[in-house]
């Protein structure tokens, strides 16, 4: 059919009774609709067309169905696509259930913003500030200088900078049997403990040291028979460990030390070993171990 004919009413194709309220009615249990097929030269190449008109694109990186949403001379072509395979036109609306979304992004020239990719790895272009209550779970990596408790960058020579007038830096809290269970600590790694002598350590290239009110106080070892005559010790470290002398034993009077110095005394040693301090005279059982602090210009024990 060759001709052009104006038709009026319904049109049936397939059917006997075309539907009321519509113009073309093609009805089929066995065949489809084919609308015209074109390239996308063919679309783009259409004089002023009709508002709503319709074709199947061939070609390109978005074949599929189109249709022209101008009600102008200009063509306003958009793209039907399969929500199957390509990402969703969303527009401006309110979602009411999930959106899968594939390498999300979030800005206002269709680049940078806030992307998130399929890793789930959240890229933010330039400077963000997170503000109200956020919690972050697993590990995470800060590529610049952090600041906390301020809107200001952090001072130059501070690669993370607390400020507050109100409140302190609570490092991590562990017992001793916590702390020792620590893999191969980093030197300058801080804890508080909260037994056996608790305090504030940091791990330096000897081990872990304590720090005091106002001294460091690094943790030192002397390992010594016990003494087998009375003697007077001026201890210059924070733990003596007295071996067995096959002897007797001497006691042993606690000299001076400097303020807040605190004093671990071992007796691995077959007997007891006397101590004499400002607590009084005390026996050290043998294996077994006491604990003293230096204050106010006397040693004092503590268990």
């Amino acid at each position: 059919m060759t001709a052009v004919h104006a038709q009026t009413g319904s049109v049936g194709i397939g059917v006997a009774v075309p539907n009321a309220s519509a113009a073309l009615d093609v009805t089929s249990t066995t065949k489809g609709m084919l609308v015209p097929r074109l390239t996308t030269a063919q679309r783009t190449a259409i004089s002023s067309p009709a508002q709503g008109l319709l074709v199947f694109q061939t070609d390109g990186t978005q074949p599929g169905f189109y249709y022209n949403a101008s009600a102008t001379t200009t063509a306003n072509w958009v793209w039907l696509p399969d929500k199957a395979g390509a990402g969703d036109n969303l527009g401006n609306g309110t979602a009411t259930s999930a959106v899968k979304l594939n390498n999300f992004s979030l800005s206002n020239n269709g680049s940078g913003g806030i992307t998130i990719s399929d890793a789930g790895q959240v890229t933010v272009t330039g400077n963000s500030i997170v503000t109200g209550t956020s919690t972050v779970s697993g590990n995470g990596n800060v590529g610049g200088t952090l600041a906390v408790g301020t809107t200001s960058a952090p001072v130059g020579s501070a690669a993370l900078e607390v400020s507050s007038t109100s409140k302190g830096l609570l490092p991590p809290r562990l017992t001793l049997a916590q702390r020792t269970t620590i893999s191969s600590p980093a030197v300058g790694l801080l804890i508080v403990q909260t037994d056996n002598t608790p305090g504030l350590y940091q791990y330096t290239a000897t081990g872990w040291s304590t720090v005091g009110a106002g001294n460091y106080t690094a943790e030192s070892n002397s390992n010594a028979p016990a003494p087998t005559t009375a003697i007077t010790v001026n201890p210059a470290v924070t733990n003596i460990v007295y071996t067995n002398n096959s002897a007797g034993n001497g006691a042993v009077t606690l000299g001076t030390g400097t303020e807040g110095q605190r004093l671990v005394i071992v007796n691995n040693d077959n007997e007891f070993l006397t101590v004499v301090s400002s607590s009084g005279t005390g026996n050290i059982l043998s294996k077994y171990a006491a604990r003293y602090i230096y204050t106010s210009g006397a040693w004092r024990r503590e268990s």
